[in-house]
């Protein structure tokens, strides 16, 4: 039998935990992951998002997972954002994934690293409904190796 002390200490530590985890903040997250036999430059990641909050500002940023295998420095991705009045914005996104001596950037050990990538600091969605973004690479290779995931992030300032 457990004492009431430690039931008390028991819940207060499970719930500063799950309001740790609950990030209101966040309006949309997703990895969509690359297939293990690489990303074929014709290929496109899909993310849709439904925002209804039009009067606050977010900050918009790309995350990716990629191998120690990835030959490059750095990663070339081509965003298209479609408005749900038809509109679209188009740019291009330089990720640098490793430093000039070669060393990777981000988080994690092993085979596989993590970054996270600002894209826009100060997004403001001007109406309500479905954004799609769409997301290919621009390196010079018909298939792309080293790729995991990757991934979109929108969250309120």
């Amino acid at each position: 039998m457990i004492p009431a002390r430690h039931k008390y200490i028991f819940l207060l530590f499970g719930s500063v935990v799950l309001l740790w985890a609950c990030n209101n903040d966040i309006v949309y997250q997703e990895q969509k992951a690359i297939p293990a036999e690489g990303w074929h430059y014709q290929d496109y990641l899909l993310f849709e998002a439904n925002i209804q909050d039009t009067l606050s500002l977010h900050k918009l940023s790309l995350d990716i997972r990629n191998t120690t295998d990835y030959p490059y420095s750095n990663l070339f991705l081509f965003l298209e954002i479609a408005f749900p009045d038809g509109r679209i914005l188009r740019d291009t996104i330089e990720c640098t994934l490793a430093d000039k001596r070669g060393q990777w950037t981000g988080s994690g050990f092993g085979r596989i690293r993590f970054n996270r990538f600002l894209f826009r600091d100060d997004v403001w969605f001007p109406s309500t409904g479905n954004y799609t973004f769409k997301i290919h690479h621009g390196m010079r290779e018909n298939t792309l190796h080293g790729i995991a995931d990757t991934g979109i992030r929108i969250e309120r300032k």
